[in-house]
């Protein structure tokens, strides 16, 4: 009994650290009372993909999609910007979403010197980026406007960060079973 109840004291404390998505406490405690447990919700069937693509699948009518883990732990996905196909990787700590200078181009954004005009501060330092506004961002069967980017020198940014001015439009998103499951 003092077993159970310090070992769960001890999950609570680490889940209590963790990112609200990723608290899914019953995955880090068992059932040691002999008593059955609910069974869990199903989840829809998946096809199978390769790890840096996202699945996209309908569920009553809510748009959503599903991002593995790959074998580096992060959620890296197609998405389509403004039209033109981009592969992103999900960063819940980033502010904004984040481009270089090149993938602007590929997006048909012509942006001056005079553009980027504000100082950001990434995992190399501080650089000027351009604030940007993103017509449409799309994963899977999730279509989201008017998104909020920088774009920074290709020296600062080798690639395109998702940040939280695209995740903070969703209705939710959350890991679970090594799966970032976004919905709109």
């Amino acid at each position: 009994m003092i077993k159970n109840i310090f070992l769960v004291s001890c999950a609570v404390l680490i889940i209590s650290g963790l990112p609200y998505y990723a608290q899914d406490f019953s995955a880090l405690v068992s059932n040691d009372t002999g008593q059955e447990q609910p069974a869990s919700k199903p989840t829809p069937a998946k096809a199978q993909k390769t790890l840096s693509q996202a699945t996209a699948h309908y569920t009553t009518g809510v748009r959503a999609a599903t991002v593995p883990m790959s074998r580096n732990g992060h959620f890296t996905a197609d998405f389509r910007i403004n039209g033109r196909s981009i592969q992103g990787l999900i960063d819940t700590g980033a502010t904004y979403v984040a481009i270089n200078a090149s993938t602007a181009r590929h997006l048909g954004l012509r942006l001056s010197a005079s553009d980027y005009k504000h100082q950001v501060r990434t995992a190399n330092g501080t650089t000027s980026a351009a604030l940007i506004d993103l017509e449409r961002m799309q994963i899977g069967a999730i279509s989201v406007e008017n998104v909020e980017a920088f774009v920074l020198d290709d020296k600062a940014l080798s690639t395109t960060l998702i940040g939280m001015s695209f995740m903070s439009k969703l209705q939710s998103y959350r890991v679970h079973n090594n799966r970032m499951e976004l919905v709109n």
